[in-house]
């Protein structure tokens, strides 16, 4: 008898296209502002960090509340009830959601929201999705044994929380986000997201790969001796390589499916090939977009590749959507398109 060929359950596609004029340009605005900076070394990373946190998280801006629907609350943090951070929901003004977007935004969990974030949330709005945005804790004052438990929390509860009612969850999640984005799909495990989107994830907080060595001179946004600092106070009282802190030591088997972006001058590019590896020997599903010339979580910013990214994460969303019993009216569901 033949034996089976286990099946690939990961799909890696790779946009080769070249950067457009218009992004190269504004990499080159990026390392003369050297933008990555930010993340330079320990004490800097802390200082930069402790100006941002007090500047505070930014507010949907005054285009997102035009053109979207924006609603603030605040969910206890800890057992005590007091009000914890501000939880920001986006809706279309005109449109009944199909889908909720759990995004968790990026920043080494030291860095609060800033301005690109609301342009992100615009688009995945536009699905029609409701999307909700928590301005979580952050290090080194709050650590991932705190936080995770609220944020998975916070999505459990989402139904009960707004008018809506329940709709199919998909936890996104940019940067440190992305990490922050699958140790929920573990913490909901019994209730099972649709699927999870990673958007430059930060996947192995100890940045061991040796190819991190190599990107680092080309990453216009990160360094890794601060990425290192931050993985540290997030940790806590753990050691960095624990499972609560590093996503690449939990298991993928329960996960739901993980659709993964990522940029080729990325420094946190290398710990993707280990996730494709471990995805294939646990059979977790996997789809792996990388794209040319990109730099870390080019997908928030005002560039052509930005855009075109935000067009396929709307795609996704509403597949998702058809897929689950939801389509959006006037687009086909991939059932449909496929018998057409």
């Amino acid at each position: 008898m033949a034996r089976r060929q286990p099946i690939d359950t990961v799909r890696w596609e790779v946009d080769d296209r070249p950067p457009t004029w218009w992004t190269r340009s504004y990499v080159r605005a990026m390392w003369w502002r050297r933008d990555d900076r930010a993340f330079s070394g320990a004490g800097r990373t802390l200082r930069a960090a402790r100006r941002r946190q007090r500047t505070g998280d930014h507010p949907p801006t005054r285009w997102t509340r035009l053109v979207r629907d924006v609603t603030a609350s605040r969910l206890p943090l800890g057992d005590g009830g007091t009000p914890g951070p501000v939880v920001w929901t986006v809706r279309p003004r005109w449109r009944r959601p199909v889908v909720r977007v759990v995004h968790l935004h990026g920043g080494g969990y030291v860095h609060p929201l800033t301005v690109d974030y609301w342009r992100l949330v615009r688009a995945l709005a536009s699905v029609p999705a409701e999307v909700v945005v928590p301005a979580y804790p952050l290090a080194p004052d709050h650590h991932a044994d705190e936080v995770v438990p609220w944020l998975a929390g916070l999505a459990a509860d989402a139904p009960a929380r707004t008018s809506v009612g329940a709709l199919p969850l998909v936890l996104s999640g940019d940067s440190a986000g992305g990490a922050l984005a699958l140790f929920v799909a573990r913490e909901l495990a019994d209730r099972r997201p649709a699927c999870v989107v990673a958007l430059s994830p930060w996947l192995d907080p100890r940045l061991a790969d040796p190819e991190v060595d190599a990107l680092d001179p080309s990453d216009p946004v990160l360094e890794e001796s601060g990425l290192r600092a931050a993985a540290r106070w997030w940790a806590g009282s753990r050691a960095v390589e624990d499972p609560r802190v590093d996503p690449l030591r939990g298991g993928l088997t329960d996960l739901p499916p993980v659709h993964l972006w990522i940029g080729d001058r990325d420094l946190l590019r290398p710990a993707v090939d280990e996730l494709a590896r471990r995805a294939r020997v646990e059979g977790a599903a996997l789809h792996v977009r990388e794209v040319s010339a990109m730099f870390h979580v080019w997908m928030t910013r005002a560039v052509p590749e930005g855009r075109r990214t935000r067009r396929d994460l709307v795609a996704l969303l509403r597949r998702v959507a058809a897929d689950t019993g939801r389509p959006v009216p006037g687009v086909l569901s991939r059932r449909r398109r496929r018998t057409a």
